[in-house]
């Protein structure tokens, strides 16, 4: 998880002139100020993680000093010291909480004065402004032995800002740790074949084309392809399916996946930063970054918000100072600057997304932006491809009829279109060669082969002294190969069930039909339920002839659009996208680029590999077509859970607000009670990470 070059490795910031120069992982880095670099040395962590544990670090440290400032203060409170000894006391907590403004605050100071320097206010602001005035006063009342000091109040409300600021960080190095765990799985070493001989090396040693040996129980290093042997792999880590997939020759393994059985020999092809598990990484790392319009709301709120807290804040210091005087004033003030200080706010939108995003991510399914999650929340229209999409996107021989008259029976019929298609490429050839192998049939010797592009293929087969002619209508027509009754009648017949019928003749008739069909997928009908449950219209817009879309119209009870052309999709979907709601385009992301990328949001099936496809918003890495009723079901539960904390933090913020002014609440208790409201944010988000896929 890569910052860009010209970022800061530490917190991704763009970099200033003069950079920190650093080292991570053996590389030479850049950091944009000292104190990112020290957070690295110390740590050992980058982004969230680094900025927990470097929290937690001066929060240890500080939480020493502000308890002893805490006893001395109580101390003080419950049994008065004389005014010699109380003055000695105000030096001691003046040393004591010094550390704590240095260590704790000054950074918090550091974001509001850049802030300010933008003509923006944020809630560092006014956390400085409550604890530096409360500081500062108690230090020029020690100095001039004037009485009461807030060294306590300074002290142990920074500790209580940084205990909510930790818990953040934490928060947030939890849901970044979904891909990252994932990385982990990678094993750190690797057999290496060199020359014939086998030895281990690390993992991150491995180059391009190496030959790489994984036995049963182990985890790919890289990814590549199958060169030999075969097994099954374990890939739920990846695409979030359970279900382990077979693995054979030119089959690709990827970085991480278990090898359940089997031993495989593999070629790496990708490496590094290449490999699909990094650039998930990556990819996930930058829809993180990326703002949603409902983030740039809340941040409008709290541009908003805090000045008008500054201005509240102000006011209550003067009517409380001219009714109780300074002591109370400043106690209140500090009340209104803590409780409604918009941490809560600040984290009701973004830790939802997060949390979403990193939820959606262990399920294989990969979300680009925050702006996109929103737009799923929204969708009132799914528009599905069908080839490859709703079904596995393999024709497959589901019916012989072999005419009466011909004297051919249908077991002829398949080991003659069997010989002859063995020599030929295409898929429906293949699917029927492999039909009768794991059935036994014959297959004959095949002479004077010849295939015609898109039409078919004619040879001699066996002893048969005739040309078998296979393929479409057309072919047989221009080959001068009459209908039979039978043969129309049959022909009518499959293509009103939606198959593909394939024609093989000889002695100038047609003499039998080959009926092939696309096998739906076992969890299409469940799919389309599910959507239709969210309330969403559904559409399949098909290639394919008007007699498969009716076929597959009426299994699952929804409307086709067929012999549709890669831009008559496009004009579909753009007939319908002004409606009411948005769209969605569900597609393999290969034919249907030009579909994904004119709906609102394109959801690609099946990506594998190639999950940088630029014209899909949505990648599912696997073939679960549960997962689209299911991130539709997330987003929208995530649109509910910003409402719901924006919604909290307005109204706990506001009401906080009231009793602060009118002296009912107590600096301490606001840090406490602001403390509160961002854990029920945090908690309210959390709770989308328990979201599960219908089985």
């Amino acid at each position: 998880m890569n910052h860009p070059i010209d970022s800061c490795y530490q917190c991704g910031l763009p970099l200033p002139r003069k950079p920190f120069p650093g080292k991570a992982l053996g590389k030479d880095v850049l950091f944009c100020c000292y104190g990112c670099l020290l957070v690295h040395e110390i740590t050992g962590e980058k982004a969230e993680e680094g900025e927990a544990l470097w929290i937690f670090a001066r929060l240890g440290l500080s939480v020493f000093f502000a308890m002893n400032v805490m006893m001395l203060s109580y101390t003080d409170y419950f049994y008065p010291f004389e005014k010699n000894v109380a003055s000695m006391i105000n030096y001691i907590m003046l040393a004591l909480t010094t550390p704590v403004m240095i260590i704790l605050g000054a950074p918090i100071l550091k974001n509001s004065i850049r802030g300010i320097s933008k003509l923006a206010l944020n809630m560092d602001t006014l956390i400085v402004l409550g604890t530096f005035s409360a500081y500062v006063l108690s230090a020029i009342s020690t100095f001039k032995a004037q009485g009461r000091v807030y060294f306590d109040t300074a002290s142990m409300l920074l500790v209580l800002v940084t205990v909510g600021r930790f818990l953040e960080a934490n928060a947030k190095a939890r849901t970044s740790n979904a891909i990252k765990e994932l990385l982990e799985l990678s094993p750190k070493e690797a057999t290496v074949i060199r020359d014939g001989i086998e030895e281990v090396v690390p993992a991150e040693s491995l180059k391009k084309g190496e030959i790489i040996k994984v036995i049963p129980g182990e985890n790919f290093p890289v990814d590549g392809e199958v060169i030999d042997g075969e097994g099954s792999v374990d890939e739920s880590m990846l695409t979030g399916e359970s279900k382990p997939v077979f693995k054979e020759k030119a089959s690709l393994v990827f970085a991480g996946t278990a090898n359940l059985d089997g031993r495989l020999i593999f070629k790496a092809t990708d490496v590094g930063d290449e490999m699909v598990l990094s650039r998930l990484c990556t990819l996930l790392e930058e829809a993180r970054r990326s703002r949603a319009p409902i983030e740039r709301f809340a941040d409008r709120v709290s541009s908003f918000f805090i000045p008008s807290t500054v201005i509240v804040s102000v006011a209550t210091f003067i009517v409380w100072n001219l009714k109780s005087g300074i002591d109370t004033a400043l106690m209140n003030s500090l009340s209104v600057l803590l409780i409604s200080c918009p941490c809560a706010l600040g984290l009701a939108t973004p830790m939802a997304i997060w949390v979403s995003l990193g939820r959606a991510a262990k399920e294989g399914i990969l979300i680009r932006t925050g702006e996109t999650l929103e737009k799923l929340s929204s969708i009132k229209r799914v528009f599905f491809d069908k080839t490859g999409t709703l079904t596995k996107g393999r024709m497959e021989l589901t019916s012989v009829f072999a005419d009466s008259d011909s004297r051919v029976s249908e077991g002829d019929l398949i080991s003659i279109s069997a010989s002859l298609e063995s020599n030929s490429e295409h898929p429906l050839g293949k699917s029927l060669v492999e039909f009768a192998n794991k059935r036994g049939y014959t297959l004959l010797p095949v002479s004077d082969f010849k295939a015609s592009a898109g039409m078919g293929i004619q040879g001699k087969v066996g002893e048969l002294g005739e040309t078998i002619y296979i393929g479409s209508g057309r072919f047989m027509e221009k080959n001068g190969l009459e209908y039979t009754e039978n043969i129309l009648k049959e022909k009518t017949e499959q293509e009103s069930r939606g198959k593909t019928p394939v024609f093989c003749g000889w002695g100038k008739k047609v003499n039998g039909i080959l009926g092939f069909s696309e096998e739906l997928r076992e969890e299409a009908g469940d799919t389309i339920s599910n959507l239709k449950d969210l309330g969403v219209n559904i559409y399949i817009i098909t290639g394919d002839d008007k007699y498969a879309g009716e076929a597959i119209s009426k299994i699952l009870g929804i409307e086709v659009k067929s012999e549709l052309l890669p831009e008559d999709k496009v004009n579909v979907i753009k007939a319908l996208k002004n409606s009411s709601g948005l769209t969605a385009m569900v597609g393999d992301g290969i034919n249907d680029a030009p579909a994904l990328a004119s709906a609102d949001v394109g959801i690609a099936l099946g990506c594998g590999v190639e999950i940088t496809r630029e014209s899909a918003d949505v990648s599912l890495l696997g073939n679960d077509l549960k997962k689209i009723p299911w991130v539709l079901q997330l987003a929208k539960k995530t649109q509910r859970k910003i409402k719901e904390n924006l919604f909290w933090a307005f109204s706990y913020n506001t009401i906080g607000i009231g009793f602060a002014v009118f002296g009912t609440l107590k600096p301490v208790i606001a840090a406490l009670a602001m403390i509160l409201s961002s854990l029920f944010v945090l908690g309210n988000s959390l709770r989308l990470q328990k979201l599960k896929i219908n089985s």
